[in-house]
């Protein structure tokens, strides 16, 4: 296997950062370091990282990225930051003045997955904040699930200067056997060229006993969609540990692009993520 690009991992430490969504998830309430990530690939030839952020309390989204990169100079597993923003609030602009003097930081990521308003990628507030990110030169990671698709859209139409990176395949609810409308909404985010998408955090949405063929329709069709020049290997590590192990992960995903050329591969795998995240020495 060629070498890998991990456009999607973790790390916390709940005695330095505050994180308040872990609550309810016990199996998660513990620390994560370079080191219990290294574990968890075994002989996976992972070269680089792209930490995503941990959804941080507010007041932490910088305090975050300091501790990031000072993890990053010491380990140098960590390639590239996808740090926290709040993009809707009116101190967006300070805050990304902040984030953006750190080398490592390639783009922001502000969640839509955890809350209840559906349209929350489509407000004006969140739109603008977007649209700031363009003066930083800064990507956005996009993490809707499949009922907030269709403002995801309406964002990313709205935003045809910003490279997108969908987060966790947009969250298909594989556990229910629901394909459409998933399917005609990654189709239509797909269609701008500015999006790419992570396959990445799907084992936490399919049954509890998953098997590869279950996520094997999924998979192939934002294969069919995007091609394997937008698409970028990502393990959510560790909240993937909650349904799986990192090679069980990685194997099932193998297993659904059987027919790939070993070029289509190391786009996926390694290539992509190079060049979306602006990552050096992997």
């Amino acid at each position: 296997m060629q070498k890998i690009i991990d456009t999607h991992q973790h790390l916390w430490d709940t005695s330095i950062l505050e994180y308040p969504w872990l609550e309810g998830f016990d199996l998660l309430q513990q620390k994560y370091t370079p080191q219990e990530y290294r574990d968890a690939i075994e002989d996976i030839k992972v070269v680089k990282s792209v930490h995503v952020e941990g959804d941080p309390a507010e007041t932490h989204v910088v305090q975050e990225v300091e501790w990031l990169s000072n993890l990053a100079e010491a380990d140098g597993m960590i390639g590239a930051i996808v740090a926290a923003a709040p993009l809707e609030k009116p101190n967006a602009e300070v805050i990304l003045e902040q984030l953006a003097a750190f080398d490592l930081v390639v783009g922001i990521r502000r969640m839509a997955w955890h809350r209840t308003d559906n349209q929350f990628y489509a407000t004006p507030e969140l739109m603008n904040g977007v649209k700031l990110l363009a003066k930083y030169d800064l990507s956005f990671d996009l993490c809707a699930k499949h009922d907030q698709l269709p403002a995801a859209v309406k964002l990313v139409k709205a935003t045809p200067e910003i490279r997108h990176a969908v987060n966790h395949c947009g969250g298909p609810n594989i556990k229910d056997g629901e394909f459409e409308p998933w399917a005609t909404h990654m189709h239509e985010l797909a269609a701008f060229e500015n999006v790419h998408c992570k396959v990445s955090g799907i084992v936490t949405t399919a049954s509890e006993n998953w098997t590869a063929e279950e996520l094997k329709p999924y998979i192939r069709h934002l294969v069919e969609v995007f091609g394997y020049d937008r698409l970028m290997f990502g393990s959510d590590w560790p909240v993937c540990t909650l349904a799986t192990k990192y090679r069980e992960w990685f194997e099932a995903l193998l297993s659904a692009i059987d027919d790939a050329s070993d070029a289509e591969k190391n786009r996926l795998f390694y290539q992509n993520a190079l060049e979306f995240y602006k990552i050096s020495n992997a």
